[in-house]
Order: structure tokens, then sequence, then C-alpha cells
């Protein structure tokens, strides 16, 4: 392995300035040096709010990680009408290393990191620093009172790892999309050179692991009574441990050996020593506590966008956004919200402000869930406000993913309000922290334990009412008695779990299963249009059969609902504004024959319906609203399958010119790949990698070493070599 060195763009020196008003970032004085910022503990403390501005950004999580470089899956979508090459898609792995998102992706966690890097380099060189012991009283296995030695936990060591873990994080970022990059844990002022030596993916974690399980010990535990799930505790940093640990000890994209054209997806062998360790560390935070799944499911994100933080329950650490300066949480994700700024009339959405709702799911995502699961009909969101106020129908090739919106918080943000909301994203939370114990510790134990069954368990418990826990839950657990179905499980969990957390892609590439759901999202969107266009598809039996769904059972091409106004319906934003009542949002249906008010009466449902004259800019044929109709069709109207349908996957699998499914082998290359519909397993077994790793970005590589280190790249992690 040839060791190469990448110049790093966009480093500066410790500012200790940042766009965020919510942390304090100025020092005390005007021209303050390196000496007086770190003598004293609130200076310190100064200092470290300008580490966490860094991981604030929209540049980082504040929006892009979440939005353009949330990959496509099963899960999360964003459907793509392109039939060419755009090479500034990661979504559809479709990229090239001129790409300027790419670039500004690449300098912002670098930045990052670098900021990081000063501020350890200087505590750790300051006369402020040390690492002491302190004693305690415990009991031994045979119940004596023993004195033992542990380390002292002080603001300034606290502080010390809250750095370490926020580049922990920007690292953890980088290995996901780039595989083996530029490594080092020292500030660039501190060393001889301007240029990072690239360094192995597995190398790099081993550091970043080490490095945690220190100074994670001379950290403060979240359960103290001055750390809030805003500050980054011991908790968060085991958190973090176990997902360096299960990154390094899952699959990843590599070179078959001596074969630098071609990729496969391999292990470390020694891939068991980070699952126990991923096991180890997450059983630390189940064993200390300090949390538990209390609130809802909804809750938990309503909360957020209302600007309460919960400490205890199932947030661990959440991104600390300041409103009106940082944050897309809100705008990007949720329904999206029209609101006509230059219009003297504000309609009853307009103090919100507008939304953009870009940020979705796939079409099919809804039906994966369980009819009884509660976190179904409050993620998927099948509606959105028009500038007028009025409720209209989400109904197309992706759905919104409602978990966070700015029309949840009760006030509203403002009708002049775009982003910058400042509602807070939970980066951990204790569900991971039970679904990765559980995953690590079948693994280890080749197959579920009492132990991570329950912890998939109480995962559930929180999805089900209880008079379902029986059968959803402990029944449903039980039945998976092998490693791979328990896995299966597990996996599931997360998929219902982490929507819009830019976790799904990773979880399939960790277990190498990303291929098959790529593959087979594509194919169940691609079956559904060919039943539109031609009434049959050749591939239907082989796509329910895989996913479990009979999508021509449940989905309909024409959704009915009507307008009613919103009487404490928990899946609709708030009782100021109007909703939809859908008759058949998760399944097919006819139209109602019974006239709105009469179909609510004869169900009991506690919805009134509102005449059409009462509502601004809707027209209506009868003095009350009937039921509305929305159709949708993934062909035109001369038959065609919709581009959305051919190229929202389009680095790997699409349809070509001759009609063609064709899928990017290893080689970087589209060839018409053959579909065996008989033959699932073999079909799957034959699927070459999804090409998810970046490239380098081309001006990393020209202010380095130019072609050589370029032609070094492609030899030594392929990431340079692209779809073009």
């Amino acid at each position: 392995m040839k060791i190469n060195k990448i110049f790093i763009g966009g480093l500066a020196v410790l500012s200790l300035t940042a766009c965020n008003d919510f942390l304090e970032v100025e020092p005390n004085t005007q021209n303050a040096s390196t000496e007086f910022v770190f003598s004293s503990e609130g200076e310190v403390s100064t200092a470290l709010n300008g580490v966490y501005a860094q991981i604030l950004t929209d540049g980082t999580f504040g929006n892009t990680l979440y939005s353009d470089f949330q990959l496509n899956s099963d899960v999360d979508f964003y459907a793509n009408s392109n039939e060419a090459a755009a090479g500034n898609q990661p979504r559809r792995f479709d990229v090239r290393s001129d790409a300027n998102n790419i670039n500004s992706l690449w300098e912002n966690l670098y930045k990052g990191v670098e900021t990081a890097n000063e501020f350890i380099d200087n505590l750790q060189n300051s006369g402020l620093y040390v690492e002491g012991e302190t004693t305690e009283m415990e009991t031994d296995a045979e119940g004596r009172i023993i004195s033992v030695d542990v380390p002292a936990v002080t603001a300034i060591t606290q502080m010390m790892g809250e750095a370490k873990v926020i580049r922990a994080m920007l690292y953890h970022e980088l290995l996901s999309y780039w595989g083996d990059v530029p490594f080092s844990l020292q500030s660039t002022y501190t060393t001889s050179e301007l240029v990072m030596p690239v360094a192995k993916r597995q190398d790099i974690s081993d550091a970043l692991i080490a490095d945690l399980k220190h100074a994670a010990e001379y950290m403060y535990s979240d359960q103290e009574a001055t750390i809030t799930p805003e500050r980054i505790s011991q908790e968060a940093a085991y958190a973090m441990i176990a997902r360096l640990a299960l990154q390094a000890g899952g699959y990843s994209l590599n070179h078959a050996e001596g074969n630098t054209t071609n990729y496969e997806m391999t292990r470390p062998s020694n891939y068991r020593d980070y699952y126990q360790t991923a096991r180890d560390y997450t059983k630390k935070i189940i064993d200390a506590g300090g949390h538990a799944l209390t609130k809802s499911f909804r809750d938990i994100f309503v909360d957020e966008c209302n600007f309460v933080v919960n400490k205890g329950d199932d947030v661990i650490f959440e991104l600390p956004f300041a409103q009106n300066s940082t944050s897309r949480w809100g705008y990007a994700q949720g329904p999206t919200n029209g609101v006509d700024t230059g219009d003297e009339t504000d309609y009853t959405n307009s103090q919100w402000g507008s939304t953009n709702g870009g940020v979705r799911t796939t079409a099919l995502y809804r039906y994966t869930f369980d009819d009884n699961d509660l976190r179904r009909d409050y993620v998927c969101g099948m509606w959105y406000y028009s500038n007028q106020g009025l409720p209209a129908m989400r109904f197309d090739y992706a759905m919104h993913n409602n978990k966070w919106s700015k029309l949840w918080n009760t006030n509203g943000l403002g009708k002049s309000t775009t982003y910058q909301t400042g509602i807070n994203f939970a980066y951990i939370r204790y569900t991971d922290v039970l679904l990765m114990f559980a995953e690590a510790d079948n693994e280890m134990n080749n197959g579920p334990t009492p132990e991570a069954q329950e912890a998939l368990k109480t995962v559930r418990r929180r999805a089900f009412e209880p008079e379902d826990h029986a059968d959803k839950v402990d029944t449903y657990v039980a039945a998976a008695s092998t490693k791979e179905d328990f896995l299966n499980l597990v996996l599931d969990e997360r998929k219902w779990e982490f929507a819009g957390e830019n976790m799904r892609w990773k979880d399939l590439v960790r277990n190498n299963k990303y291929s098959e759901a790529v593959f087979f999202t594509f194919l169940a969107y691609y079956e559904i249009a060919e039943n539109d266009a031609l009434g049959t598809s050749s591939y239907q039996d082989m796509v329910e059969e895989h996913d479990g769904i009979e999508y021509l059972n449940v989905r309909s091409n024409s959704i009915w609902y009507t307008y009613v106004r919103n009487i404490n319906d928990p899946n609709f934003p708030n009782n100021s504004l109007y909703m939809l009542y859908i008759v058949n949002p998760f399944g097919d249906s006819a139209q109602p024959t019974q006239r709105p008010q009469e179909y609510f009466d004869a169900n009991d449902l506690p919805y009134t319906a509102v005449t059409g004259q009462s509502i601004s800019g809707l027209s209506s044929s009868g003095s009350s609203i009937i039921w509305n109709e929305n159709q949708v069709s993934w062909v035109d109207n001369d038959g065609n399958i919709r581009p959305q349908i051919l190229y929202s996957l389009y680095g790997y699998v699409r349809v070509d010119s001759r009609n063609n499914i064709v899928v990017v082998d290893n080689d970087g290359v589209a060839k018409s790949f053959t579909i065996n519909i008989g033959d699932p397993a073999g079909t799957i077994n034959r699927l070459p990698a999804v090409r998810y790793l970046l490239p380098y970005p081309q001006e990393a590589i020209a202010r380095s070493a130019g072609p050589e280190v370029a032609r070094h790249q492609i030899e030594t992690t392929g990431d340079a070599v692209r779809l073009v």
C-alpha cells in the first residue's frame, strides 16, 4: 500500500468565531493570544464553542449531510428525472471529482477536523490540562468494600473529551464517504507539512477508537446535573466508539486483492474485535440506566421542533442549533409549506413561514410498516400546504418525512422565515444504542441472546400500543431464532426508526446488503410502472416475494380525501391548520358512497367537514366538500415509464436507450443485467457492489501533487474512479 498525501483545503487556525449565536465564541479580549485563551476554564469553554460551531453549519450536520449526501436507499429517496450523467448527484451515485458539492463537503469536514485538532493540541499543552485519579469505594465480587483509583473528571478533561468526540464525528463521515482518507490527530501548525498523509480506513478507526476510549473515562455522565443533551457526555462518547467500531468491523468497498481496477465488498479479518467493542460500549450505556424510552416516538421530534430538550429519554446528544442562525432541520424535512410573503393576506399557514420539504422517503416506504405501528402515520407524509393555506396531496414518487417540521412548532417561527430554524437534531439516540447492542451481540454469539432480544423489544414496545405487545413484540422477536433472521429484524427496526437520519445506507453497507436493497428498490418501482403501462410485469412475483408486500393489492392509483378541520389529530401539525382526511393512504379503496359527514358519523370519526365557502381559494360545486380524487400513474400519456422511475438510481441501476435494465458493474461500466425471475437469490449474488464512495475532490488532488497523487489514489483506494 503506497502512502499518499493530499492537501486539505479550507484549513484555518482557530479563529474562535462562528455564525452560531447560540454559542458564545468570542474571547473576552479583542487581542486574545493562544496562551490567554487556554489559561482559564472560561476561555477554554469559549474556544470549545468554536469547535461545536463546525458541526452546526449548513455545510456539515446543519443540512448537507442529510440532504445532498443522504444517499438513496429503500428508505431515503430523492427522485431524479435526468437521463444523463450530471456529475454532481451523489444521492443517485452520479458524481465526478470536479463537482463543487464534493469539494465543499470535503473542505467543511476537514475545516472542522483542523479546528478540533487545534483546540485539542492547545489544551493538551496548556497548564490547565491534568489527568489525575481519585479514590472511590466499591463493593467487590465477595461483597467486601474496597477502594479503587478511577480517573478524576474535571471541567477541563470533560471539554477535551467533547472536542475529541466532535473530531471523531467528522472523521466518521469522511470514512463513510471516501474510505481511505488523509488523517492526522495533530493540527497543521504543529507539523512541518501542510499535507496530510492518506491512511487506511482501518488504521484511522483504530486510532479514533483508542483516542475516545481514553478520553471518555475523563468525561461526565449525562446523568450529572450540569450535562444536558446539548452537550456531549460520556454516554455520547461511548456511543461514538460503538458507531466507529461497527463501521470498521462491517463491510466496505475495497479493491480486490492485486486488482487496481475492480471493487468488492470486504470486511477486516479481525472484524469480531470491532463488534466486541461495539457490544461492550453500548452495554456500558444500557447498564448505566440513565435512559429509557418513556416519551412517544412522535413527541421526541415534536419536542425538538418546539425547542424542548428532554433529559434521560431517547436523546443522548442533540446538535444545539440556534434559531435564526443555524439548522435547516424542519425546513428541508416535513411537508412543503408554501407562503406568499408578498401577499397582503395571511393564510392559516403563513405564521410558520415557508418550508422546502425536499428530504423525503420512497413512495413505497409506508407499505413496509405494520398496520398497528404508531410510527407509520406520523412519519409518512402524503400532504403539504399551498401558499393559500390549503392542504394538498403529495402522491407521486416520494413521500415527505414528517419527523421534523416548522409546522410542528406550536407558535410558528414567523411568516418571513425559511431555513435557519434552530431546530435541534438528535445525533445520538438511545434507540440507536439499543439496536447497535442487539446487532453486535447477535454477531458475537452467532444468534440472538435474551439480552439482544430485550434490547430489540424495548424499541418495539414504544412503537405499539400495550395491547399489541404480546403479538407485535414478544412473538415477533421470538420467531427470529437464527443469527441471520435476527439481524434482519434489527435492520428492519432501524429502517423504521431512523428515516432521514442518514443511517440507512450506512447500515446496509456495513452488512453488505446495499446492492440488494438499491436493486430491489428500483425493481419495485419498475414493476409497478410496468403494470401501469402494460397491465402486467414479469417482475411482480419476484419483487413481492423479496419485499413481502403485494404492492398491486395495497397501492392504489387513486387516493380519496376530503378537507376537514383538524381536531387533535396527532399526525397533523396543529389545530389551526386544515387537514386532509385520506380514505386509503395505505391500501386500495374505491370512493366512499357516503358523503363525508355521513362517512365520519358512520365510522365514529372525530372530524368535522368544512364547507367550501369557508376555505379561501377553494371552489366547491356543493354546499359541503365532496370526496376529492388524486390520481397518479408512473407512465405518461403515451404509455412510457416516467424518467423518475428509470433514472433516480442512475449510477447503479437504470434503463438504457434500448429499454434494457443496466447495472453499473465493478469496473464502472453500465452493462445489461439479466434478471432470473425464478432465482432471486442467484440474481442477488450476481449483483456488483454499489459504487457509493466519492472521489477525492479534483481541487484537493491538484493542490497536492497533481496526477501522480490521483494515480496513487486509484492504486490504493480506487475512490477517484467514478462513472461519468
